[in-house]
């Protein structure tokens, strides 16, 4: 009977032993998943800068830093402020963001989430290499605190020396640290894999504007080898759908398509169909834009 208390008292702590093992690697488990959850709440934020970012609520424990150097880039998002106070602005109330503008292709700056002594008088505009003149300014959406601004490079260099810029009318001279906006940065431009006007093959572009609002912009069209071939300037009203023929523009060629214009992120629609008179069969190539 010893023997038998003896080796059960063994088993139950050898069992106890494993059991606080496995709870140290679950609590081990835990902390490292939430490690993980907390790098990914930081891996879109952007700056040259140091920020230090509490996950969950944007408007506490974010330290900004004191001098950043501020680029807009795809999947940019950025909690900042316009106090006058601080390095950042150089003594004014406004915030001035590098973006490259890379050729034939299109953006957006969205700026939201902003406090009240920002006001409806927010201005988001892009700004020439002067410093002063404003090229393109954004426009109101939602009830009027919240701005898009779009552009385009319909150039075939790279533009580096502008800006964007956020600043209010509203607390021009007195804004602080609680004076806060919210900025995220896209590329608008969409692809469309493969267009075949070669032999018997003909391209229809269908190209949608399911939005509210007039869009314009251009289609260029690429060869195998990346050389510009053609391009198609366009403009679609609000719900407008259109069906272009591109062997008109790009005959006896076959590629690749992209899609530059002046609306929000996502907000058109378009694919290409390739079409085979003698057999009837079709080819279709959707147009998507940049993942976020």
């Amino acid at each position: 009977m010893r023997l038998t208390r003896d080796v059960l008292g063994a088993v139950v702590l050898g069992l106890a032993a494993v059991g606080a093992a496995s709870a140290a690697n679950i609590s081990k488990a835990s902390a490292s998943s939430q490690h993980r959850n907390e790098a990914k709440a930081t891996q879109h934020l952007s700056t040259s800068g140091s920020v230090t970012f509490a996950p969950g609520n944007l408007g506490l424990g974010a330290t900004l830093p004191a001098n950043p150097a501020l680029e807009l880039s795809h999947g940019y998002e950025l909690l900042q402020d316009l106090d006058i106070s601080t390095a950042a602005q150089q003594g004014t109330v406004a915030d001035d963001y590098g973006i490259s503008q890379k050729p034939f292709s299109s953006y957006e700056a969205v700026v939201d989430s902003t406090s009240g002594d920002i006001g409806p008088t927010l201005q988001v505009d892009l700004i020439a290499s002067d410093g002063t003149t404003v090229l393109v300014a954004g426009q109101a959406i939602g009830v009027g605190f919240s701005r898009s601004l779009r552009f385009m490079n319909n150039t075939a260099a790279q533009i580096d020396d502008q800006v964007v810029r956020v600043a209010s009318g509203q607390c021009n001279t007195d804004c602080g640290p609680d004076d806060v906006y919210f900025i995220r940065g896209y590329e608008t431009t969409y692809s469309v894999p493969r267009f075949n006007n070669s032999g018997t093959q003909v391209t229809v572009l269908l190209l949608q504007n399911p939005t509210n609002y007039a869009i314009t912009g251009t289609i260029y069209f690429w060869n195998p080898a990346g050389t510009q071939v053609a391009n198609q300037p366009f403009t679609l009203t609000g719900k407008q759908v259109m069906v272009f023929n591109t062997s008109t523009v790009a005959p006896g060629t076959a590629g690749a398509l992209t899609i530059v214009h002046d609306g929000r992120y996502g907000d058109i629609s378009a694919k290409t169909v390739a079409l085979e008179p003698a057999t009837g069969f079709s080819f279709d190539s959707p147009a998507l834009p940049r993942i976020r």
